[in-house]
């Protein structure tokens, strides 16, 4: 079935039918939801192939993960990816995932997808720290992009930037610590220079905690190296009663190493992850983190994409999109007091 067969089969114009899929145009909430509902009944869906023709446009967002060769294996990056996508499709979009490990081949599908308008836009994943260059080269041809990263990015054409506002969740996490008592803090860390990592410890300094670089380790990014950075932390004559790893996957690997150590947690050591994993709230006991929102992020990045591919010629406002910290049970007071 086409369109204008669905379309004379429910009483209502091609154009009315177009707007109502795509969420675009003016229409009544309620006659979208008819047709919605219509098509859902009698099986119709749009010939994609047959409105790139019409259109011009793909209908797909390139996802691009900078910098890091082990997408699938992140537990905290495939989740974003699903928060993008469902934004994306609710607004007409589907997905496309850059999943290239070497750097070369990396960047030369990201050019190819640009250059052959496989896709209208995309949405990019960045650091602590992101090239400027390439972010001009990529939008050098009208294809606009929205970064998501550590800092807001700005002036740069046919660019938007999401940033993620990691300080707001470091800074409860350290009170938290120390309202529980905890003086003796380490941390568990993924990467330097880390927003995180400075607004944690600038925390601590003003509530007279303080954080020596002794007890920063900095691990890596999976279970196993946060297991072993953990066992090395807990192996020094005065061990933290408490600690604060950068992500939830270096948490699960230190809860992992306290328990073959017969430490109890929280009794014998808090621990706080970051990032919200779908695991953290079932693993023993349930881990406090810190959560960031994948589909909030994913619906602020698809928002100012989406009016990008509308209005080429403005330049979106920064927007910013807050972590909060999330109790469960993994943190008490030192000692189980």
């Amino acid at each position: 079935m086409n369109i204008q067969e669905f379309a004379r089969q429910i009483g209502v114009s091609t154009a009315t039918v177009s707007r109502a899929l795509h969420k675009r145009g003016r229409i009544s909430p309620a006659t979208r939801q008819m047709i919605l509902e219509r098509a859902k009944e009698l099986g119709y869906t749009p010939n994609l192939h047959a409105q790139r023709l019409v259109t011009g446009r793909s209908h797909m967002i390139a996802l691009d993960y900078l910098g890091q060769a082990q997408i699938l294996s992140d537990m905290f990056l495939v989740a974003l990816a699903r928060g993008i996508q469902q934004a994306l499709q609710a607004h007409g979009y589907g997905l496309l995932l850059n999943l290239m490990v070497d750097p070369q081949q990396h960047d030369t599908l990201q050019r190819q997808w640009v250059r052959s308008q496989a896709v209208d836009g995309l949405i990019l994943v960045g650091g602590a720290e992101v090239d400027r260059a390439m972010l001009r080269e990529v939008a050098a041809g009208d294809t606009p992009c929205v970064l998501i990263s550590q800092q807001p990015v700005e002036g740069v054409a046919h660019v938007g930037s999401v940033a993620v506002g990691l300080a707001h969740g470091a800074r409860q996490v350290a009170r938290m610590l120390v309202e529980q008592g905890h003086r003796c803090i380490g941390f568990l860390g993924s990467e330097i220079p880390d927003p995180v990592l400075a607004a944690f410890r600038a925390e601590l300094q003003t509530l007279g905690a303080g954080l020596s670089e002794a007890r920063v380790t900095i691990a890596g990014r999976t279970p196993e190296e946060g297991a072993q950075a953990m066992r090395q932390m807990l192996a020094r004559r005065r061990r933290p009663t408490a600690v604060f790893a950068r992500t939830d996957a270096l948490a699960l690997g230190a809860l992992r190493a306290a328990k073959q150590l017969s430490l109890r947690v929280p009794e014998d050591l808090s621990l706080v992850g970051h990032d919200d994993i779908s695991a953290a709230e079932w693993t023993d006991p349930p881990l406090t983190t810190v959560r960031v929102d994948c589909l909030e992020l994913g619906q602020a990045a698809t928002r100012m994409l989406v009016q990008l591919l509308k209005q080429p010629e403005i330049r979106p406002d920064p927007c910013e999109v807050h972590t909060e910290l999330v109790q469960r049970a993994s943190v008490a007071a030192p000692g189980g007091r």
